[in-house]
């Protein structure tokens, strides 16, 4: 396959805010010349369009959930040795993969590897879908690790001109295990020459976004995410004589009452936030049995990352004040585990305003300016948020609902379909973004 030898050498000539017009940018032809340079990343990207639908059906097929992403690992490994891109191991199975001259500007390119445990349901050929019993990539992690590998084909056939080094992040454990913080604190956060920005894009199959659009905003995109298990226990006995015992499954019942009221009642309307009891879990053997031990488990998120700390103290309270209510014992716990991995908590992802700003400019450079749209905050949690504390940092909705294609189910469904024309359009954005940024920094 043969690319075109296409760079961003042009000094960027946009303002830093989110909603850049493309006519606008390029009034004169160093900026039209720029234009061109980016609609030909998009060119490129097109080149490559085959292969990485190829890359992400071979990743559909065996998903594997956080931290034994092993297979999906190794053929990461495969396509980068067959580039004669040089990688290293960085919280195994996490790759991490270098383009470039080996010097700054260092920018990361990051994409998650992980599945879900969910029964594929979709509607697409049988022999296309997930070969492994209650595993699925229901949130498209194998097309963003298919795209990734796209980027790093079309970087590494222009690496000689490339201003500065490119780090291709495959991150493991996004779906609860802050694989993103974990391979920062083996060697991502002490890389040489130190990493300045980071981008990640996230498929986005919903009205908001049809396909050939782009999501992008300043600020908090993303919201912070914890779960909670609250373990009620105390002497049970026999239903006919509850005045002897110890109602645990009256105690659960009103806990999951007064943890809704944390967000209706104490919580400032205007102030987004949310407390979700999912699981409950309470009772005897038999119909007259009171049971010792009730459990109930859930989710909460906040937009605003000291609200995010205060729901925290608010849901240990809230426990604590109804287990004392009813006579129970009391465990609140913020790291319950599932499927044998403790659950982290994230911070919200907060995109960086310049760093929004270079995404939007190129995304509007090579879309057009009717392709992007200045989105909302939502409440689903990414671990890109610790790459975000970490480096000026924007993460961005490719845009996927296509009626035509059935890709109208939402993320963690198991009916979800991926819109598989969209991949090169973020094999594109990882481009531009990097060597943009490695060629003009955030300067406007």
């Amino acid at each position: 396959m043969k690319l075109r030898a296409v760079l961003l050498l042009a000094t960027i000539c946009v303002a830093p805010h989110v909603a850049v017009r493309a006519d606008d940018a390029c009034a004169d032809e160093t900026c039209a010349s720029h234009l061109n340079d980016l609609r030909g990343v998009l060119a490129n990207a097109e080149d490559v369009a085959d292969y990485v639908v190829r890359l992400r059906r071979e990743l559909h097929l065996q998903p594997e959930l956080m931290w034994t992403e092993h297979k999906t690992s190794a053929v990461v490994k495969r396509e980068l040795t067959a580039m004669g891109v040089s990688f290293e191991e960085i919280s195994a199975p996490g790759v991490v993969a270098t383009i470039g001259s080996g010097s700054a500007p260092v920018v990361a390119l990051r994409a998650d590897m992980d599945a879900l445990p969910v029964t594929e349901e979709s509607d697409i050929p049988l022999e296309r879908r997930s070969q492994i019993p209650g595993k699925m990539h229901a949130c498209g992690h194998d097309g963003h690790t298919a795209m990734l590998l796209g980027a790093a084909k079309v970087l590494k056939s222009v690496e000689p001109e490339l201003r500065g080094t490119v780090r291709l992040v495959f991150q493991p454990a996004e779906e609860g295990g802050a694989g993103a913080r974990r391979m920062l604190e083996d060697g991502l956060r002490r890389a040489t020459p130190p990493i300045e920005s980071s981008f990640a894009l996230h498929n986005w199959p919903y009205p908001e976004t049809p396909s050939g659009t782009v999501g992008i905003r300043d600020g908090t995109i993303m919201a912070g995410s914890g779960s909670f298990e609250i373990t009620f226990t105390g002497a049970g006995g026999h239903a006919a004589v509850p005045h002897k015992n110890v109602d645990v499954v009256v105690c659960g019942a009103a806990a999951v009452m007064a943890t809704q009221t944390i967000v209706s009642r104490l919580t400032d309307p205007l102030d987004s936030a949310l407390v979700s009891t999912t699981i409950f879990k309470a009772g005897g053997e038999a119909s007259n049995v009171m049971g010792d031990r009730a459990v109930l488990a859930g989710t909460f998120r906040a937009l605003d990352p000291r609200t995010f700390e205060w729901l925290h103290g608010r849901i240990e309270h809230v426990a604590a004040a109804t287990g004392a209510a009813h006579g129970c014992d009391v465990n609140v716990d913020f790291f319950p585990v599932s499927n044998g991995v403790r659950r982290e908590e994230y911070p919200p992802t907060v995109n960086d305003v310049k760093a929004a700003a270079l995404a939007s400019s190129v995304a509007t450079s090579m879309f057009g300016d009717d392709a992007v749209v200045n989105v909302s905050p939502v409440m689903p949690a990414e671990d890109f948020s610790f790459f975000a504390e970490e480096w000026p940092s924007a993460m961005m909705w490719l845009g996927a609902y296509n009626v035509t294609a059935g890709a109208t189910w939402p993320l963690h469904s198991g009916k979800y379909v991926l819109d598989e024309s969209v991949l090169h359009r973020g094999v594109a954005m990882h481009v531009a973004y990097a060597t943009e940024f490695m060629s003009t920094g955030f300067r406007g």
